[in-house]
């Protein structure tokens, strides 16, 4: 008995390394380049230049007081946590810089912060993202 577990698990091994070892359709093997000498050594493949509108952008210090003060007003529940207050900005401010629409990041933004114990609507959610560009992220 233990000759035929010993026998099937190096047949599993065996096919596990035979697949690994192979191209496949989503990993095929490395062709050689049409360009020779010098000008196949120094092509390099070209890559998507990095923007800086989808980088997350998080408040200083200062910013994230007048950040929590301006949510307060509109509604103390926004900020019963006041680190998920600011984690929750950063994604309506990369929203904003990102260019999106008033009506949009408006949404977006009562999506994030309805719950627990506020009640975001829409209307709300365009004072939350007015209070996040006054406090920080200018677009």
């Amino acid at each position: 008995m233990r000759t035929k577990t010993i026998a099937s698990l190096a047949g599993t091994a065996a096919l596990f390394l035979a697949l690994t070892a192979c191209g496949a359709a989503d990993n095929p093997p490395a062709t050689p380049s049409s360009k020779g000498g010098a000008e196949a050594a120094t092509a390099t493949p070209s890559a998507p230049a990095p923007t800086t509108s989808s980088a997350f952008l998080r408040p200083t210090p200062e910013q994230e007081a007048a950040l929590i003060t301006a949510l307060t007003a509109i509604d103390p529940a926004l900020t019963v946590k006041p680190d998920r207050a600011v984690s929750r900005s950063v994604g309506v401010c990369d929203d904003i810089r990102k260019g999106k629409d008033d009506a949009t990041v408006a949404k977006n933004a009562a999506y994030r912060y309805d719950g627990g114990t506020a009640s975001v609507d829409n209307a709300k959610g365009a004072l939350i993202a007015e209070a996040i560009r006054a406090a920080y992220c200018k677009g």
